[in-house]
């Protein structure tokens, strides 16, 4: 994605945003905007399709009518927006942008969580309290991994904080501390 559409995409995402918490709907909004990803996320090819214009505006409005006829209203004007300005290639990106500016007015912080063995889901819950703390976040979303090289222990990236309690890295620690 070039910066320009990101620039672009955060510019909509800002516009949305402001006119979503004007009306008191943004917590739908953010809803119906998560489902729209999921849509788009799913079919790529009608993005293409909609950002064809060898395609005409009918088929397009065809297209987008299993989308758009039991969407709210808010969904059927940024849909419009988004074609008029041909804007589809970077719809994803959009709700993606907005996403952050919804996540960071409600204190969300999402983090990846890299641990030796998988963690179960009373690990998880008391480390994102834990992190929740930390960061001073209202709620955490860990995207969990393992990695067997960390040999034990944790690493947690969010894009504020990296807290590397890993075997591996103790390890590395003691090593460079021999060998200087």
């Amino acid at each position: 994605m070039k910066s320009t559409n990101v620039t672009a995409a955060k510019k909509y995402a800002k516009a949305m945003f402001e006119v979503l918490t004007d009306a008191k709907e943004l917590e739908n909004g953010y809803a119906d905007l998560i489902e729209l990803r999921k849509i788009f996320a799913a079919n790529p090819k009608l993005i293409d399709i909609l950002d064809d214009i060898r395609v005409s505006d009918d088929q397009k409005k065809s297209l987008l009518t299993p989308i758009t006829e039991n969407a709210s209203d808010f969904i059927n004007n940024f849909l419009k927006v988004v074609g008029s300005y041909r804007r589809f290639p970077d719809i994803i990106t959009i709700i993606d942008q907005f996403q952050k500016l919804y996540e960071d007015d409600k204190k969300i912080v999402r983090a990846e969580v890299v641990s030796a063995t998988e963690l179960d889901s009373d690990q998880q819950d008391r480390l994102a309290k834990a992190f929740e703390k930390r960061v001073g976040a209202a709620k955490v979303i860990f995207d969990t991994k393992v990695d067997k090289s960390l040999i034990g222990g944790i690493v947690i990236k969010s894009s504020d904080v990296i807290i590397d309690g890993s075997v591996r890295t103790r390890i590395n620690k003691v090593k460079d501390l021999l060998l200087n």
